[in-house]
Order: structure tokens, then C-alpha cells, then sequence
């Protein structure tokens, strides 16, 4: 697999770490210069953590490791799944004060059974992994204190188990088409950049300035993951702005740094996609 892709798939890693508020010390290390055989030992460290923050990240991680294909069946999985949804949602009457978590537990394995359908296999596998913390959380596990729900409480988190191990084999991988693959990278190492700075952002207008540079610069990398740089620079085009109304109200020389190195990073990345589009 290209560096670079195993690179992005790091990224995302770290994206999945910070917005959950799990530990990115590792992951953030790691991406300066990822090596195909680390990666493999941080993915299993990652998908064995008790923390199901962890193991999502660990799930980005896998779309950039190969990956041996072995006898799949998502139909078959997803008809499991739905079966489990109605079991569940039978069983919230009963659940007394734990209805609110059997309600999620049923509605992630109902979202992963869509998506199994769909094809969208990473974020089933989220879902699943969802599925499988609400099912292990402290108010489902105090149902198992009731004799007359003990065992069906405990078949459920055994097959939720069950389907998460057999989600978790299915082979993912990024597809990036080389001619966004630079750019990508790009955009993601400037996403990064302002996603991790430690430079406080006091104000409410320039944390509205910066959740919009984040979402536009993700919404961007996906749609060049994608292989659609003309969507790409669409979204990519309100990020400037942006930058700019951020760094005429930005205080400090380091915050103002950030601003200028990802604004000029941004504004290479646009001319590289309209060269693109410009040949095309």
C-alpha cells in the first residue's frame, strides 16, 4: 500500500482520538512517519483496549494495512443484526433504568445493520463497536441482577460480541485516487494542525471561526478521498475566509503563526486543484 495512504489512514486515526477525547499521544507520533509493521502492533494495541474510543480509532487505523480477505457474508450479518434489533427493542419495557442504554444498544446495531446493506463497512463497524460498549455499560450489566432477565440479558451481549468479532475481520481499505492523493495529505496535516494546537481559543466568535475551518477542511479531504476534487474545491473555498477574519482577530504570535502557515497551505491546495481542473 502507498505510504502516503497508510499516512491518511493514521490521520484519521487521530481525527476519530480527538474528537472522542481519547489519548492521541501515540497516534500523533506515529503520523509524523508511519511504518507498515508499527502499524500493525498500534492497531492491535488500539482494537484491545477496554476503551471503545480506542477501538474506533483503531478502526480508521485498519483502512490502512493490508488486509487478508477471507469468506464474508454482510447480508448475512445484517439480518443477525436485525433480528437483535427487534430483540432489543422488545426488551426496553422491561429494562427499567436502563431503558435509555438498551434503547442506544439497539439503535446502533440497527444504524450497522443499514450500513452492513449498504456497503458502508468502516462505519458498521463503528456501530458495532458502539453497540458493544453500551452493552457492557454498568446500568445493562445491573439487569442481569433480575432473575427473569439475567440470561436473556447476557445472550444479547454474548451475540453483540460476537457480531462485533466478526464485523471487525471485515477487510477495509482507503481507495484513494492518485492525482487527489497529495492533496489530500495536505489538507489533512493543516486539519490536524488546528484540531491539536493548544493555543486557547477564548472567544465565541473565533471558536466559530475555527469549527468552521475544521469542518470545511474535512469536508474537503473526504470529498478528495473520494476521487472529486471539483466538490472538493467547492467546499475548500469558504476556508480562506474564514482564515482570514481568524487571523484579524487572532492574539499572539503562535496562534497567529498557525493561522498564516495552514491559510497558505490551503490556498496552495486550491491552485493545485484548479490546475487540476484547468488540464482536465
Amino acid at each position: 500500500m502507498d505510504p502516503r495512504t497508510l499516512r491518511i489512514a493514521v490521520g484519521l486515526a487521530l481525527e476519530s482520538a480527538i474528537l472522542s477525547g481519547a489519548p492521541t499521544d501515540a497516534l500523533a507520533s506515529f503520523y509524523s512517519d508511519p511504518e507498515p509493521e508499527t502499524a500493525k502492533a498500534l492497531h492491535l494495541s488500539l482494537m484491545e483496549s477496554q476503551d471503545h474510543r480506542d477501538r474506533e480509532a483503531g478502526i480508521w487505523l485498519q483502512t490502512g494495512m493490508d488486509q487478508a480477505s477471507a469468506g464474508l457474508d454482510p447480508a448475512g450479518l445484517a439480518g443477525e443484526l436485525n433480528k437483535m434489533e427487534y430483540l432489543l427493542y422488545v426488551l426496553i419495557p422491561r429494562a427499567g433504568d436502563a431503558q435509555r442504554e438498551v434503547n442506544d444498544w439497539m439503535n446502533y446495531t440497527a444504524n450497522a445493520a443499514q450500513l452492513l446493506t449498504d456497503g458502508f463497512l468502516v462505519d458498521a463497524k463503528i456501530m458495532l463497536n458502539r453497540a458493544l460498549h453500551v452493552s457492557r455499560t454498568p446500568a445493562v450489566e445491573g439487569l442481569k441482577a433480575y432473575p427473569g432477565l439475567a440470561y436473556e440479558v447476557g445472550v444479547f451481549q454474548e451475540a453483540t460480541a460476537s457480531y462485533y468479532r466478526e464485523a471487525m475481520g471485515y477487510p477495509v481499505g482507503l481507495q484513494i485516487p492518485e492525482e487527489t492523493l497529495d492533496a489530500a495529505l495536505k489538507l489533512q496535516e493543516g486539519m490536524l494542525e488546528v484540531m491539536r494546537s493548544r493555543v486557547s481559543v477564548e472567544r465565541q466568535r473565533e471558536r466559530q471561526l475555527v469549527l468552521g475551518v475544521v469542518s470545511g477542511l474535512s469536508s474537503s479531504l473526504r470529498r478528495l478521498m473520494e476521487g472529486k476534487p471539483g466538490d472538493a474545491r467547492r467546499d475548500l473555498e469558504k476556508v480562506p475566509g474564514l482564515m482570514e477574519t481568524w487571523l484579524d482577530v487572532a492574539g499572539g504570535a503562535e496562534k497567529r503563526e498557525l493561522v498564516e502557515v495552514n491559510l497558505l497551505r490551503v490556498r496552495e491546495t486550491l491552485d493545485s486543484l484548479s490546475s487540476q481542473r484547468s488540464k482536465g
